[in-house]
């Protein structure tokens, strides 16, 4: 069993990275544990786990506990992306627990004075504008994106005009298969708004299997990353404090797999013998996330 802090890593690398707020007035402390069994080992099996981003204003990770009888385990850690990565030799049954615990907070950024300074390095921004597999900035896109923002001058008034867009639409076509916060960092990057999903797992239930959510952030001059959550919440500039983020990561190489890459990483992925497994095949791959408030 392994017990790690990760509260302290990369303080002084993220804060340029995120929008500077207020002292939080509330927060909520939940312990998540995932436990992951592979039904149907062929060879050594191997399985990756998103882990809870480390470092940001609306939550603290304080602490994750991980056990895999018979196997190892190791965390690989990145500036925005934490994977925990269990291996099993042939002949040993797969099994992974693992239990975080996660601060969190209600988020509101500050939308009517700008106040936040750009950051030293305006490159740091360049990545959150660049096309990714799952959000490409081609010219089909880029017109569609000029048609909702026209006559609208600022950053701040094209990422609402977005926002709005993209409500409006999910709204009127449930059925849409486009996660609208996904949407919004699709328009925002060909609009020259810095933009990116944050993936992460809903906590508004004990049973949190089927829990995983996406939300967005837009990069505003003098807002610094404001929050987005365009799906039934409708927020522009805030979020809720039930639920935890991941990473912000997009075309994800995960370590030692002899695989393609990944569009984002939200769900465990395993390997075997036979290949990627399919994390929402029950008769292959079977997990629960359960959660609770302490």
């Amino acid at each position: 069993m392994r017990t790690v802090n990760r509260r302290d890593f990369l303080q002084l690398a993220a804060a340029p990275l995120f929008a500077q707020l207020a002292a939080p007035e509330r927060r909520r402390t939940f312990e998540i544990t995932t436990r992951i069994q592979i039904l149907k080992p062929a060879g050594p099996t191997r399985v990756w786990l998103p882990m809870p981003l480390a470092v940001a204003p609306y939550q603290n990770t304080l602490g994750d506990t991980y056990h895999a009888p018979g196997g190892s385990a190791v965390m690989v850690e990145n500036d925005d992306l934490d994977i925990l990565i269990a291996e099993w030799d042939e002949g040993v049954e797969p099994i992974l627990t693992v239990t975080n615990r996660v601060s969190t907070t209600a988020r509101t950024a500050n939308l009517t004075t700008p106040t936040v300074p750009p950051p030293l390095d305006a490159h740091v921004l360049d990545r959150f504008l660049r096309p990714t597999k799952l959000i490409p900035t081609d010219a089909m896109v880029k017109t569609k994106a000029d048609a909702i923002t026209r006559g609208q001058g600022t950053d701040f008034e094209r990422a609402r005009a977005i926002y709005d867009w993209v409500v409006a639409r999910t709204a009127v076509d449930s059925d849409t298969r486009v996660d609208p916060n996904v949407l919004v960092v699709h328009l925002a990057r060909p609009s020259a708004i810095p933009a990116r999903c944050v993936w992460g797992l809903g906590l508004a239930s004990s049973n949190a299997t089927k829990a995983q959510r996406c939300r967005a952030e837009v990069y505003l001059t003098g807002y610094g990353w404001v929050p987005v959550d365009a799906t039934t919440a409708r927020l522009f500039g805030s979020w809720e404090m039930n639920w935890i983020a991941f990473n912000y990561a997009h075309d994800v190489v995960l370590p030692r797999s002899k695989r393609g890459t990944l569009g984002f990483l939200m769900y465990p992925q395993a390997e075997t013998a036979n290949g990627r497994l399919d994390s929402l095949d029950p008769d292959t791959f079977k997990y629960e996330i359960t959660a609770r408030e302490v």
